[in-house]
């Protein structure tokens, strides 16, 4: 099953109130630190004073849309640290052009049209913005006292009932007009009017070039209702399914072999609630650590359950993403299994190393990238190659890589020779620290051995 027909699955079982959930901001840092700006219109002309927040019926969204163009649902805005108020509130017509006036029904655009011009003509400065200081200010429009969430519910109505666009639209006699073909959908098989968009952009071609967009609507002809439930399930997926562990980004996704709605909704709970839960102190390293409590739910469950594993970096304003590597159909039965041996051969799979501690640490062998840059304060120019290298260690450890044995020796007496800074390990005599100390190396490097073979991680010629 492809990923698309995954996010399919989820989005079919996420409501409307879960997307509200995830694209509504009701919590702020430091609530008290901001100063309310509420720019309100009578007669189509606006003054500003300062207000509560606490008495106006407000509803603040993320951004929506690509960074060059970027806006929310309702003009109310929160700025950080933001010294520049004229240049913000000239910004508001991106949200009236892109939300207001598309999503508001026919009499609000009517009302909106004038404050969406006076923006635009906005140049004298009669509000006074250029004079306000430096500061955290909450910057909400007004129409007669009332914010427009108040006056225009149905924008977030109608922003949900249309979730996607299609990749094509043409205006004609200045009407914009969807460009559908009647295809068979990819994921329904229905004979549907296709051609609509996730914005999902780790499958499109779109991304370089329009012309590119026909080809997608044959390759992978969507209906709304398809395109609408994929964007849903990559929305939940970015938001509550990506994790984040040890220095790298990583995307959940459950699969059942026999799917039930009811077990797959407490699945993906489960997986929810694990992003909230504070980090408890483990030996048992990459991914093991959130992977253990899913081991917890109902057995049923985790017998009929696979896990695919992507490893991301994710643009959360124009959702495109990176994909680095994947683990399809991760067995729970195997990480359990990886997790008892780890406890039973003492390793560590942590990178920084805790003080007296006896268990043998398998960065020394797995992570001389990491350590490298860590030693040298370059992590940021050795990102990538040490993502490969964490996921190398995750396929090892998970069983989708076998390491060979002679490069497994390699890789202990690269250790032996050289420290995290790749400078020769020497006493202060001048003697090779491994033959002072043989026998701390030996005991680690066998221990090592014996565990990766019991996890049938090691490669051997026959």
């Amino acid at each position: 099953m492809s990923l698309a027909h995954k996010l399919y699955k989820i989005g079919n079982l996420i409501t409307k109130e879960e997307i509200k959930k995830i694209i509504e901001i009701k919590e702020f840092k430091d609530i008290s630190s901001y100063t309310s700006l509420q720019i309100d219109f009578k007669n189509n002309k606006a003054t500003i004073k300062r207000a509560s927040i606490d008495n106006l019926k407000t509803m603040f969204t993320k951004k929506i849309g690509v960074t060059s163009n970027s806006y929310y649902l309702y003009p109310n805005f929160e700025f950080q640290k933001e010294d520049n108020l004229y240049k913000k509130f000239k910004s508001v017509a991106y949200t009236f052009e892109n939300s207001i006036m598309l999503y508001a029904n026919e009499e609000n655009r009517k009302i909106a049209k004038p404050i969406l011009n006076y923006i635009r003509d906005y140049n004298n400065d009669i509000l006074d913005l250029k004079s306000l200081e430096k500061d955290n200010y909450f910057l909400i429009i007004t129409i007669n006292g009332k914010t427009l969430y108040e006056l225009m519910p149905e924008v977030w109505d109608n922003y949900y009932d249309n979730f996607v666009d299609a990749h094509i639209s043409k205006k004609v006699k200045k009407v914009n007009t969807l460009q559908l073909q009647e295809q068979i959908d990819f994921i329904t098989h229905k004979r549907e009017f296709c051609g609509y968009n996730p914005n999902v952009k780790f499958f499109t071609m779109d991304n370089y070039s329009d012309a590119f967009k026909p080809q997608i609507i044959e390759k992978l002809p969507m209906s709304k209702e398809t395109a609408i439930a994929i964007k849903k399930g990559w929305v939940y997926a970015i938001n509550h399914l990506k994790f984040y562990h040890k220095g790298l980004e990583y995307i959940i996704i459950p699969s059942m072999v026999n799917f039930d709605d009811g077990a797959y909704r407490e699945l993906l709970s489960i997986l929810k609630e694990s992003k909230s839960m504070k980090s408890i102190a483990s030996n048992e390293g990459f991914l093991i650590e959130l992977f253990s409590r899913i081991l917890k739910i109902d057995k049923k469950i985790v017998n009929s359950i696979a896990l695919d594993i992507y490893f991301t970096e994710v643009n959360l304003t124009n959702l495109s993403v990176k994909i680095f590597a994947t683990l399809d159909d991760v067995l729970p039965s195997r990480i359990s299994f990886v997790v008892e041996k780890m406890k039973e051969y003492k390793i560590n799979a942590n990178i920084k190393r805790e003080e007296n501690s006896k268990e043998i640490y398998i960065r020394d062998y797995f992570s001389r990238e990491e350590l490298f840059a860590i030693a040298t304060k370059n992590t940021t120019g050795m990102k990538n190659r040490i993502i490969q290298e964490k996921i190398y260690l995750a396929k090892l450890l998970l069983g989708y890589e076998q390491i060979d044995y002679i490069e497994l020796l390699k890789r202990f007496e690269h250790n032996r020779e050289y420290n995290f800074e790749h400078k020769k390990r020497l006493t202060e005599t001048g003697v090779k620290e491994w033959i002072e100390y043989l026998n701390s190396y030996v005991v680690d490097e066998d221990r090592t051995i014996e565990f990766l073979d019991s996890i049938k991680s090691i490669r051997r010629e026959k």
